[in-house]
């Protein structure tokens, strides 16, 4: 009597396996889409009361893909990448300044290389269709299991996968940063000109050397009180700007989408510490916390509130040799 219910709970569960498979196909496709579909568009990027408009071209596959994307307002930049490798160039420091914050966040290419990660904290829904840029496209939302985080909106085209829009928003369902086509036709342009830099001072933000992916030779158990879904991807000592020759620690924590880079330092006399947060760039956030004789500082895209939740409850052990 038993036989038909235990049937229908293994159906029930084998089609909830195959659409949570569905979905990371799909997110997979669409992170391919973002980083390598050929186009030549115009978009927009609104944050913290800001607009400004960009002209995106992008041609190739793989580690031949190029792109330029161009500032059509504001301090003139242009962010070009070759492969792996990606470099601003603007006319003066200021501009170049500009450039730098500007390419925390490459629209379309918001989701990670690697999507794989991001079941752990996040559920993707269908939530409908629109139109944008005069082309349809379905609404995809990447809602966080923790509702302390951002969730992500991606207006997806139905043919390429390519994001035409994509909206932050806060834990109170505010729009906290929004990128979208204005206009786009999905093929490249094949003239090389169109992909060389015009603005004379450069600066490498990305090597086509530099890590990706997690590091497989990270111990986790280097970092522990962390927030449910997230996990240590690299760890290394770097010399930072400003800091002189004493090396910090940066660790790179990710929940399989938000990407935290963490520092790590002695801190300053007692008398001059100060718990702090701040906004960057759109999504992109700042905290700063002390714990015993380290300062922690997050930068990384984030609510500000959850950030210092973060410092505040994560414990650092001495690493693994």
């Amino acid at each position: 009597m038993r036989v038909v219910p235990l049937i229908g709970v293994l159906m029930f569960g084998a089609a909830c396996a195959a659409h949570a498979e569905d979905d990371m196909q799909l997110l997979r496709k669409v992170g391919n889409a973002s980083r390598q579909q050929a186009l030549d568009g115009t978009y927009l990027h609104q944050m913290n009361g800001m607009l400004e408009t960009f002209r995106l071209v992008r041609q190739g596959q793989g580690d031949n893909v190029r792109e330029k994307r161009t500032s059509l307002d504001g301090p003139p930049r242009e962010v070009v990448r070759n492969g792996g490798e990606l470099t601003c160039y603007a006319q003066d420091k200021r501009a170049l300044m500009a450039c730098k914050i500007s390419a925390m966040r490459l629209f379309p290419a918001l989701l990670p290389d690697d999507v794989d990660d991001i079941a752990r904290s996040y559920v993707l829904k269908r939530t409908g269709t629109d139109r944008v840029a005069q082309r349809d496209c379905q609404w995809l939302d990447l809602q966080p299991r923790d509702p302390q985080r951002y969730t992500m909106r991606m207006c997806v085209e139905p043919t390429t996968y390519l994001p035409l829009k994509m909206i932050t928003l806060s834990p109170r369902g505010d729009s906290v940063e929004q990128f979208t086509f204005t206009e786009i036709e999905l093929a490249g342009v094949k003239d090389k000109r169109a992909y060389r830099a015009k603005l004379p001072q450069k600066f490498l933000l990305r090597s086509s050397k530099a890590p990706t992916g997690a590091d497989p030779s990270i111990s986790q158990n280097e970092i522990t009180g962390l927030p449910q879904g997230f996990r240590l991807l690299r760890s290394a000592e770097r010399v930072l700007p400003g800091t002189g020759a004493k090396p910090v620690r940066h660790l790179v924590l990710s929940d399989g989408l938000v990407m935290l880079s963490v520092f790590v330092e002695p801190p300053p006399p007692e008398n001059a510490r100060m718990e702090r947060v701040g906004n960057l760039h759109g999504a992109i956030n700042m905290a700063t916390s002390y714990q015993g004789d380290m300062q922690l500082t997050a930068v990384g895209d984030m609510p500000q509130t959850a950030m210092m939740a973060l410092l505040k409850g994560m414990h650092l052990n001495a690493k693994s040799e």
